[in-house]
């Protein structure tokens, strides 16, 4: 891929990262951290809206609570709730209604199909995920960090984070 994640959400006003490349962010991955890191200086200059589904809070804090780290936990709630320009949504009857279409038509897991729909239903211009297989979803810009990072490891699927 050609040029920086930057330039490719240069034109998006509303960018919805997923739950995995928040993890990256927070825990400062080697290879996905830095693109995350970039990406949401973007919101924290102003030059875009970052939105995520309450889904991302609960798929990030299941690993700090099971380890019982709560520095890590409050830092995930610090960034995802207390980020200027940066809003968690909730799953109310139309996003649930809206997630059901998408996962019946693409085969999509819940919280991906979720995370879509209150992207969609929030006027995302662009889903940042590094989960190769969104890229079927065709509604929103799917920007996939393992394309701007060809040496690292792309995760098969992101899992229950």
């Amino acid at each position: 891929m050609n040029g920086t994640i930057t330039d490719r959400l240069r034109d998006a006003h509303r960018v919805h990262f997923d739950s995995m490349t928040l993890i990256y962010l927070i825990e400062r991955h080697p290879s996905f951290g830095p693109l995350v890191r970039e990406a949401f200086a973007l919101v924290d200059a102003g030059r875009c809206v970052g939105l995520s589904s309450f889904v991302t809070l609960l798929e990030v804090l299941v690993k700090p609570f099971q380890d019982g780290r709560a520095d890590l936990a409050q830092r995930y709630r610090d960034v995802l709730i207390g980020s200027r320009g940066f809003s968690l949504f909730p799953l109310d009857r139309r996003i649930a209604e809206d997630g059901a279409g998408i996962r019946a038509r693409y085969g999509f897991r819940t919280p991906d199909a979720i995370q879509l729909a209150t992207a969609v239903r929030h006027s995302a211009d662009a889903f940042l995920t590094n989960d190769i297989r969104l890229k079927k979803f065709h509604q929103l810009d799917v920007v996939v960090l393992d394309d701007f990072s060809p040496s690292a490891p792309v995760p098969e699927t992101e899992g229950d984070a």
